[in-house]
């Protein structure tokens, strides 16, 4: 090295300020058409949902979700996350499948490789991405009901679920492939043998199933799930409140297996969802298919509208 050679100092370059992360009162509000989100000592809750009603599971919340958790991801200030659905249902209603072209085409081999780059392969890969390797603070899923698309939540560190939770992989009843995110998070929580089977049979797993086989930790009236989940959130903040270290080594320590199972299987098995979508014209997301599959687990799905609006907010400390 030239002996003459020395480093610039800060008062010669003047680099600019360090870049900020958005405050929560500007991120809240810009997602909160789909996620309302409420914080309180450190802890932030993100409450999924369309128009204060279960959440409809389509393009608008499918991008949302991934950009409104990489935002409180970035948050200093979120020490704790608890993520929940609205009302009785978790996943459980989209839009008419002849309605959905407004979202995504494809009705041409063209449209479909569209679909597959910016709606399927672009939104949900961060969806998974910023979940499973962003989130550097414990996570708690409230499953508030039946639904599909669990993944999200059983991908947190603690899951608790309303005691009349059903769940389903809805890829099978619409005849596409498991591979974007229920297939690696069922291998992970249930086992591979077991996973096979409710994968390539879309049979509904029920709460009992599913505590007993470890799936989640709780079973609670639904009533009392938010409450149970501040609880646990509460207890969490409590314990790492003047050790940050602890929280963090935590977090890693109980999402490691996670994410090394993502890392070695998600993209590659997502691919040939991908794939098989282009391959099978007809695969598309159907009405009447998913109505036989909320048949097949003797649910009786209500008309989205009988929904009542809520809006969960930070429940009082015992």
């Amino acid at each position: 090295m030239n002996e003459n050679f020395k480093m610039p100092d800060i008062a010669t370059v003047k680099p600019g300020p360090i870049a900020d992360p958005e405050p929560f009162e500007v991120y809240s509000k810009k997602y909160e058409d789909h996620v309302h989100m409420v914080r309180d000592d450190g802890i932030i809750m993100l409450q999924f949902h369309t128009n204060g009603r279960p959440m409809i599971w389509a393009r608008p919340i499918h991008r949302t979700a991934h950009m409104a958790i990489r935002a409180a991801a970035s948050d200093p200030e979120n020490k704790v996350m608890i993520i929940t659905g609205t009302g009785a249902w978790w996943v459980a209603y989209s839009f008419e499948a002849k309605s959905m072209a407004q979202y995504t085409k494809e009705d041409s081999f063209r449209n479909r490789c569209t679909a597959t780059l910016e709606d399927y392969w672009g939104d949900a890969v961060p969806l998974q991405e910023n979940f499973i390797y962003d989130l550097n603070i414990p996570t708690i899923a409230a499953i508030n009901g039946p639904g599909y698309h669990m993944d999200m939540a059983l991908d947190c560190d603690l899951v608790i679920a309303a005691d009349d939770t059903v769940m389903f992989d809805v890829h099978k009843h619409f005849g596409f492939v498991s591979g974007d995110g229920i297939n690696t998070t069922y291998k992970a929580t249930m086992g591979p043998k077991r996973a096979a089977y409710y994968m390539m049979t879309g049979a509904p797993i029920t709460a009992q199933q599913a505590l007993d086989w470890g799936m989640v930790s709780e079973l609670l009236p639904r009533e009392k799930l938010i409450e149970r989940a501040w609880e646990l959130a509460r207890d969490i903040r409590e314990v790492s409140r003047n050790r940050p270290g602890w929280l963090r080594c935590m977090t890693e320590i109980c999402r490691h297996d996670l994410k090394e199972r993502y890392t070695k299987d998600f993209t590659g098995e997502f691919a040939m969802e991908m794939w098989a979508y282009l391959v099978d014209e007809e695969v598309s997301h159907n009405d009447e298919d998913l109505v036989k599959m909320w048949t097949s687990g003797n649910i009786e799905l209500p008309a989205w509208e009988s929904n009542p609006v809520e809006y969960y907010d930070v429940p009082p400390k015992k």
